[in-house]
């Protein structure tokens, strides 16, 4: 999941202690939405009912209540801690639990230390065995904090069936309170929802037929930039495709980019750029071939449909590329195709590797497991084996066949290596790969090639942390030659997966404290805020500070907004008063179901 994204607070002690940031966790339950969503936590569990229950608490006017409804195996409230506010310390996690009727699996709080490679600590008190049906009780994790922690997750849980209730947690460390401040709602005077109309771009419609003229104002906020990187607030929204599809159109016909790359696998969006390019094959069965249901859609198939007539046109050239690598199915045949033919003495090798690693990712995957990195291993030491050996024979390699070709198969064999590092345990290589990938293709291309992107919000982030997004690698990389663009709405509905599996789902309107509400109260339907005119403006202390902001992936959430510092991770906001749900080929109805 997610980390929670951290509100910020100094507290100064007294002249023995340092100035110490503490974050709002809401351990009490009691930040909720004008709907009754708890803020600050991600639910989840099928099968399971999450919510807030103000009529039975132990503190306050909250407590967070889980009860098993349907087939299921787990609810869960899960939120996340700074880790350099617990290196090293020790533990103290409670909290008071009300049971009724559990008499399979039970309910407890949890916490879990995870290292580079490994999870260093965990309990969720499965040993305690609470269940029946209790009164208010006070239970406790303890443990030390090892100071090799990366990342830190905890909450509540309740796998079982019957009824829980959590209320009034609380965190110590070496016996010291971790202290909460009540979280600061940011408000717009008029004087400042006027000067933030001023330095907004409205433009008239998301639909990509529509003519240029409105967005002209691109090629300054584009300026010299090679790489623009276009995200979106969920994987599901009409809008954002749509605009993102006019935007490349734009910057292909008025600015010269010449490629487009999607957050998709890397060998299979060959296929689309044949089509693309040369007219082969057929567009739709190009686009399902990139196995996400997210991208197969009209409105991406339009996009492709557009760069087929805009190559023919010959008014300019555009190609599509994938820069993911979650499947290694088609790199693994590309590669072995290659090798049988410039190298067949060593084919039996490695298809023996391979062969292994596809029957390690057939079985995890089709029992959705979780392998851990002990188990996943064996076989990243198979995908090296080969990549290494490949390289150092592609200078061999380069005399028997095409010099491009020989490194388009070392990126296919590099990509086996970097879909088993993905799955290897806190490792977060899966981002900064698919910015090496996004590397590779530009280093591959003529010298002034200019790149558009296309991924979610939180892989083209800018925002430098624990664990560092896409767009931090390629800031790293490019800096000043990137504009990253992220995209949010105030309302509407999206296509996501829940418990009515693909289907369409709703979700909370943006509320008071949060940057799509301060969008809202701009009545400016659709625009483009250049966030990087912000920090030039008597605005800048403002958007300093930790704003509420939503993200939504491809599950379905009642209420995914997270604080974060806006500035850090994008140079422009691209606002939707109102969305609809993306055209999804996989989608039958409304209600739920895919084909």
């Amino acid at each position: 999941m997610k980390s929670v994204k951290y509100y910020l607070i100094a507290l100064i002690f007294s002249c023995f202690s340092l100035v110490h940031s503490q974050v709002y966790l809401n351990l009490d339950f009691e930040e909720t939405t004008s709907n009754g969503i708890v803020k600050d936590w991600k639910l989840g569990g099928n099968g399971y009912d999450l919510k807030i229950d103000s009529n039975i608490c132990f503190s306050g006017k909250n407590s967070l209540y889980i009860e098993k409804i349907g087939n299921g195996n787990v609810g869960v409230g899960t939120s996340s801690f700074p880790i350099e506010d617990a290196r090293g310390k020790q533990l103290k996690y409670s909290g008071y639990i009300k049971t009724e009727n559990i008499t399979e699996g039970f309910a407890g709080l949890w916490w879990r230390v995870d290292g580079a490679s490994a999870t260093l600590s965990f309990d969720n008190m499965a040993k305690r065995d609470i269940k029946g049906t209790t009164g208010w009780t006070k239970y406790t994790i303890e443990f030390k904090i090892d100071e090799k922690v990366t990342n830190i997750n905890f909450g509540v849980i309740h796998p079982g069936n019957g009824k829980a209730w959590f209320d009034n947690l609380e965190i110590e460390l070496d016996g010291k309170k971790y202290q909460q401040s009540e979280p600061h709602v940011i408000t717009l005077s008029d004087e400042q929802t006027n000067l933030l109309k001023e330095i907004v771009y409205p433009f008239e419609t998301a639909e990509p037929a529509h003519n240029n003229n409105d967005l002209n104002f691109l090629k300054e906020m584009v300026g010299d930039a090679k790489i623009v990187s276009l995200g979106e607030g969920t994987h599901g929204t009409s809008e954002f495709f749509k605009m993102k599809h006019r935007i490349t159109k734009y910057l292909a016909e008025e600015m010269g980019f010449t490629v487009f790359a999607i957050e998709a696998n890397m060998p299979e969006a060959t296929k689309v750029n044949d089509y693309i390019l040369y007219g082969k094959g057929n567009a739709k069965d190009a686009l399902a071939g990139l196995y996400f249901w997210t991208w197969n859609t009209q409105e991406v198939l339009d996009m492709i449909e557009w760069m087929r007539e805009f190559n023919k046109s010959k008014k300019g050239r555009v190609e599509f590329w994938g820069f993911d690598m979650q499947h290694p199915n088609v790199a693994i045949k590309n590669t072995l195709n290659f090798i049988q033919k410039t190298d067949p003495e060593f084919f039996e090798k490695a298809k023996n590797k391979y062969d292994k690693i596809m029957s390690f990712n057939d079985e995890t995957r089709k029992t959705r497991t979780n392998p851990t990195n002990i188990y996943i291993e064996p076989f990243l030491n198979y995908a090296n084996e080969v990549y290494d050996y490949m390289k150092v024979n592609s200078s061999k390699y380069k005399k028997s066949s095409q010099s491009d070709s020989t490194e388009w198969i070392l990126q296919n064999a590099k990509i086996v290596v970097q879909s088993l590092e993905a799955r290897m345990q806190n490792q977060m290589s899966r981002d900064e790969s698919m910015a090496l990938n996004v590397q590779w293709i530009l280093n591959n291309m003529p010298k002034d090639t200019k790149i558009v992107l296309w991924a979610h919000n939180g892989h083209i982030s800018k925002k430098k942390s624990n664990w560092l997004p896409m767009g931090a690698h390629l800031d790293k990389m490019y800096g000043e030659n990137m504009v990253v663009m992220g995209f949010c709405f105030h309302e509407g509905n999206y296509t996501a997966l829940g418990k009515n599996k693909l289907s369409v789902y709703s979700t909370s309107i943006s509320e008071p404290g949060s940057l799509e509400w301060m969008m809202h109260g701009l009545n400016v339907p659709m625009s483009f805020l250049d966030l990087r005119k912000v920090k030039n403006s008597p605005l800048s202390k403002l958007f300093e500070s930790e704003i509420e902001f939503r993200s939504i992936g491809a599950l379905a959430m009642d209420y995914a907004f997270n604080r974060t510092k806006i500035l850090d991770e994008f140079d422009a906001l691209i606002y939707f008063d109102k969305t609809n749900p993306s055209k999804c080929f996989g989608l039958t109805s409304e209600k739920g179901g895919v084909k």
